[in-house]
């Protein structure tokens, strides 16, 4: 199973569906075909060809000591014409749906909230509070309607205030830009941390390129803002980032090289490095 351990706290990446979704142009408008070259070479694993991105819509499972945190739910059952597979890697990892203790919903985009009802209006995860940010919820889930609308109905919904703990080990960080109420999690155990980033970093070459924004940030300047806030946090204090987007395990580190940094995928046998600063409040809001 391809998860590494942070403390006291296994993160397991899951895969609901990946493949080559969207060409560059698409997903990275501004951003010209020239300036792709370098990480052709330094990634070629995140590209299917040279037009073409290779994306994953990935989730992650946290299993603390004392409950386990689903982070997003995937796009759901059928998306680009492939099936999605987020509950069998769910029971691959260990957990069956009824044994999921928290939904946290980084933000309420299609592709992360797909599994989170059944077809027949139930909570997929029958004993799970769904979390998620109270300004995410109140501007984004009457366009999802459907998809959320049994949650509020049977009193299952959550909502956080800005930063605020989801559980001992883990904690929601206010990252907006991508959306208003997105938020990211820090998981913190034993001096080792992590950062479950949502889709602050949807693509390993944004690591050395953070002004690069993708076709779905509502704000792009604040998810500039965001993204370099929260990749100086991530080098400074040599933890790591888990992207699920970025395809396989989506889990990295931030290295220099030659004065720039950039994205470098988890090995094998890794293991987070330990955090520095664990009681500092980090801002995410653009003034």
């Amino acid at each position: 199973m391809r998860s590494i351990v942070v403390g006291e706290v296994e993160v397991v990446a899951l895969t609901d569906v990946e493949g080559p979704f969207f060409r560059l142009a698409q997903i990275f408008p501004g951003v010209r075909d020239e300036e792709w070259g370098p990480y052709f070479a330094r990634y070629p694993w995140a590209f299917a060809d040279e037009r073409t991105i290779r994306g994953r819509i990935g989730a992650y499972l946290l299993k603390t000591p004392d409950r386990n945190i689903l982070v997003d739910t995937g796009i759901g059952p059928m998306a680009f014409g492939m099936p999605g597979r987020l509950l069998g890697e769910l029971e691959n990892s260990g957990v069956q749906p009824e044994d999921v203790d928290v939904v946290f919903l980084t933000h309420l985009h299609g592709d992360h909230l797909g599994w989170s009802v059944t077809g027949e209006g139930e909570p997929t995860f029958p004993h799970a509070r769904y979390v998620t940010q109270a300004i995410e919820w109140e501007e984004s889930a009457s366009h999802v309607g459907q998809a959320l609308a049994p949650l509020e109905r049977l009193g299952v919904v959550d909502l956080l205030y800005g930063e605020e703990p989801v559980s001992e080990e883990v904690i929601a960080i206010p990252t907006p830009g991508h959306s208003t109420g997105h938020a990211s999690l820090l998981v913190s155990s034993g001096g080792e941390g992590a950062i479950v980033a949502g889709d602050v970093v949807v693509h390993p070459a944004q690591v050395a390129e953070p002004l690069w924004n993708i076709h779905f940030d509502e704000d792009k300047e604040q998810a500039t803002f965001t993204r370099e806030m929260l990749l100086d946090w991530i080098e400074a204090d040599g933890i790591v980032i888990a992207a699920g987007h970025v395809p396989g395990t989506g889990f990295g580190r931030v290295v220099r090289e030659g004065g720039r940094r950039y994205w470098q995928a988890l090995g094998e046998g890794d293991a987070p490095a330990s955090r520095t600063g664990e009681e500092e409040t980090h801002g995410s809001r653009k003034e």
